[in-house]
């Protein structure tokens, strides 16, 4: 028994050496069956595609062709001015089955596009003073086995991660990983988020910002366990939120090279990523700052919280005292962008300072976008767990429509 062909949706048209042969006996000429060969091939277009195509190249073929053309001249005689007319019609019906087809293909409607890491300092990386986080020794950045963790970032970097081309809605994020400015959890908290956003048209840009040195010999633990000896937390991610600023700075000189809005433009923070997001919101210079954040189970690591810029100008005099007596609020000039919030409530790492953060903000008058899930720990990221922290980065994405920031 003969063996059966491929379904159409897949069978792949393959055209060899009889080029020739096969232009005569189809009426078009070598060259369009060459073109015709290379859009089916380097396109992976199936047969039925195919045959639209074809009849494209048929008509092209017959615009051209001297002995077309003389029945063309006949049909002019006849026709008068109307030949042009039905030939830009057929043209048309013919582009028009192309643009279908090549919509349809997945190789032309394109995928996520992932650029070259860009330095963050191109003039080279600013000395970060007095930190003590540098070891005596120097250190090579490097990625654990796993692929999940980089460690001794002393050159930060974005990459970018772009959407399919016609997806692009012009919304931009700034991605900054977790670890405790130890490690960079660079694919749940970096890779993966970008991945995600720009599968939906948002472009994203994964930051790998400079992390406190290991010393020499020094596993992830000890150097834990020194650091929560030795080092203030407030200070341990200066040279980070510098290089936050800087990348958005950067960013938003390149908006037009990357197809995005610079005045859409936010960042999303884990953790220690959380204490780089939320100060490049705090930014003094306020044409550096984002123009949203997320903050997830992260904030900026000082106690107390630091001082905040009020939400909203004073009422005038006369003002009722009650709330729901009250006008709408008016924004004060030097108000924080638009945040949105996420925290597990069985964090024990950074549920208590995380809360208070959120309680400095609406006590300045701020209504952060706020998801208390009950239970998810610390540093879920884009990691499954089968809790209701999964959907954290939908909703994130429900917020980030919501607020406008995706319309063209």
């Amino acid at each position: 028994m003969a063996k059966s062909l491929p379904d159409s949706r897949t069978r792949r048209i393959r055209i060899g050496s009889l080029l020739i042969p096969l232009s005569h006996a189809a009426g078009i000429s070598v060259v369009s069956l060459l073109g015709l060969r290379f859009l089916t091939d380097s396109l992976a277009i199936s047969a039925a595609g195919t045959g639209l195509i074809f009849a494209a190249v048929k008509i092209y073929d017959g615009l051209l062709d001297p002995a077309v053309g003389a029945r063309s001249n006949r049909t002019r005689s006849r026709c008068g001015r109307r030949l042009p007319f039905l030939f830009a019609g057929q043209l048309a019906m013919a582009l028009a089955a192309l643009c279908s087809v090549f919509a349809a293909s997945p190789a032309w409607a394109g995928k996520l596009r992932i650029l070259p890491a860009e330095e963050v300092w191109p003039d080279g990386v600013p000395p970060p003073g007095d930190w003590p986080g540098i070891a005596v020794q120097p250190v090579t950045e490097s990625l654990t086995a796993d692929g999940e963790m980089v460690i001794n970032v002393t050159v930060p970097t974005y990459q970018a991660y772009l959407p399919a081309r016609g997806k692009a809605n012009g919304a931009a994020v700034i991605v900054a990983p977790g670890g405790g400015f130890r490690h960079l959890s660079i694919r749940k908290d970096g890779a993966q988020v970008a991945e995600w956003l720009a599968a939906r048209g948002i472009a994203a840009f994964v930051l790998k910002y400079r992390l406190i040195q290991t010393l020499p010999g020094e596993d992830s633990e000890a150097m834990r366990v020194r650091l929560n000896r030795d080092f203030p937390n407030e200070r341990r991610g200066e040279p980070a939120s510098a290089d936050g600023i800087q990348a958005l700075r950067l960013i938003r000189s390149r908006a037009a090279r990357y197809g995005i809005d610079p005045r859409r433009i936010g960042v999303v923070g884990f953790s220690a990523g959380g204490h780089v997001a939320g100060m490049m919101a705090l930014s003094a210079n306020l044409a550096e700052r984002p123009n949203f954040a997320g903050l997830i189970y992260g904030m900026p690591f000082f106690t107390p919280p630091p001082s905040l810029p009020p939400a909203n100008l004073p009422f005038p005099p006369g003002t009722p005292s009650e709330p729901w007596l009250q006008p709408e609020p008016t924004p004060a000039p030097g108000a924080l962008p638009r945040l949105f919030m996420v925290l597990a409530q069985d964090d024990v790492i950074a549920g208590s300072g995380f809360r208070q953060f959120y309680d400095a903000l609406f006590a300045s008058g701020y209504r952060p976008e706020l998801h208390l899930y009950t239970k998810g720990g610390h540093g879920f990221g884009m990691k499954p767990q089968g809790t209701s922290s999964d959907r954290w980065i939908d909703q994130f994405h429900t917020w980030i429509v919501a607020e406008g920031l995706t319309r063209r």
